[in-house]
């Protein structure tokens, strides 16, 4: 099987992009047993942080480990070469240690994590490309390509490979959308988000990928059940996006950002322990998601294996 690529973006900042993917990640694997690889190309790194903590993402930097990495081989033309750049244990959970420990491994989380060394190379780089005259447009997909080709060997390693883009379209994050063969659009219940994400789906629609619409899975996050975040709601699914696919509002809850808090490289949680009452979000979210590929003819993850 073929891994299948998920770009988890949107333009609009704030919106929930990296709890989207964390949540996403855990779910899939515990839920479904899913293999997930998650591509940070974001240099804030927020994804890298929740599941490396500070001091796990610095010592995979100075191993040598990530995507800025990457992007210093495409700037070297050298042979993209990715084996050796992932970090293959990001499981934050304790049941799939365990189940890892007693050789009985279902589901799994490796990384290509980020740093906020990340934009500075990619500015390097195109100050470098475009002082030559190259077009953006094409300097992504020189990228894109550098990143399909280093990815290749892994896409029948992993059932789905989740890439988190930064909220601005640098080259790196172009390339992250182009191929991505899926789209997950996060976006909150107001009308400044709303705003961005219609610019953003506009944009990918016309520039990326023309079958946007029936590719496009979106999650309403941080959602409060107020007057007007229900009208917000009705908006965005029966007015700009009734062409697209909702997966469940996940819930606004302090629980939500103590779940993306890990105290340290060997410290793990249980599901329930680090989602709470969101473990039922987490849950829904993954079982849309997955039932959402399958119904587009894409590569789901196995049949579920946890309650």
């Amino acid at each position: 099987m073929t891994a299948t690529i998920a770009a988890i973006a949107n333009l609009k900042g704030g919106v929930g992009k990296s709890t989207t993917t964390l949540m996403l990640a855990d779910g899939l694997a515990y839920f479904y047993g899913a293999n997930v690889l998650v591509v940070d190309l974001d240099p804030q790194a927020s994804t890298s942080q929740m599941l490396l903590t500070d001091r796990g993402l610095q010592m995979a930097f100075d191993q040598g480990k990530g995507v800025h990495h990457l992007v210093e081989q495409f700037m070297a033309n050298e042979t993209p070469n990715i084996g050796n750049l992932v970090l293959p244990n990001a499981v934050t959970l304790e049941e799939l240690r365990k189940a890892e420990e007693r050789d009985e491994r279902s589901g799994w989380i490796s990384i290509l994590p980020s740093h906020s060394q990340l934009r500075l190379t990619e500015m390097e780089l195109e100050e470098k490309i475009y002082s030559k005259g190259m077009a953006p447009t094409r300097l992504a997909n020189y990228i894109a390509g550098h990143i399909e080709k280093a990815l290749d060997p892994l896409k029948s390693l992993y059932d789905i490979i989740l890439i988190d883009t930064p909220p601005y379209m640098s080259p790196v994050a172009r390339a992250g959308l182009s191929i991505a063969t899926t789209y997950i659009t996060p976006t909150l219940a107001d009308s400044v988000s709303i705003w961005g994400s219609k610019q953003f789906t506009e944009w990918v629609s016309g520039q990326i990928n023309p079958h946007l619409a029936s590719r496009n899975y979106m999650v309403i996050t941080r959602f409060r059940n107020t007057k007007y975040a229900r009208n917000a709601e009705r908006q965005l699914k029966d007015v700009h996006f009734k062409d697209r696919t909702f997966g469940p509002n996940i819930p606004e809850s302090v629980q939500a950002l103590n779940a993306m808090d890990r105290m340290d490289l060997d410290s793990y949680s249980t599901l329930r322990g680090k989602y709470g009452r969101l473990r039922n979000d987490v849950k829904k979210l993954s079982e849309g998601f997955a039932n959402f590929l399958a119904k587009r003819g894409g590569s789901a993850p196995p049949a579920m294996v946890r309650d």
